[in-house]
């Protein structure tokens, strides 16, 4: 999966991505910001690409969007592909911690990024 993603990043498809938010919190990681820099690598771990943020937004899971899910560039674009694609994800994520349940309710970061080194 990381190879077709970071193929998509590099084709300028794929310009978003999602996370769960609580998964910060329990890791003791900061939330991404605007300006941050990622390295985008493929499944070889080999570096494709370097993006950078240039919009971060935290928002329930309900609340993301037919542009956020464009904007993520995955499947056929829609809506109802990055809900189910999701959904199954994030459920995984969350797999095995009691303390926690993914939902509807629960809140995602959407990052927004270009490219800046191919």
């Amino acid at each position: 999966m990381a190879s077709e993603l970071a193929r998509l990043v590099v084709m300028g498809e794929k310009c978003g991505t999602t996370s769960l938010y609580q998964l910060y919190k329990l890791e003791n990681v900061e939330i991404p910001e605007v300006d941050d820099m990622s390295v985008v690598l493929d499944g070889r771990g080999n570096p494709t690409s370097i993006i950078k943020n240039t919009v971060v937004e935290v928002l329930k899971f309900k609340d993301i969007t037919e542009h956020h899910a464009r904007t993520e560039g995955e499947g056929d674009k829609t809506l109802d592909y990055w809900r189910n694609a999701h959904i199954t994800f994030f459920t995984e994520a969350y797999k095995g911690r009691q303390d926690i349940k993914f939902d509807w309710e629960s809140l995602v970061v959407f990052e927004t990024f270009k490219v800046i080194y191919e």
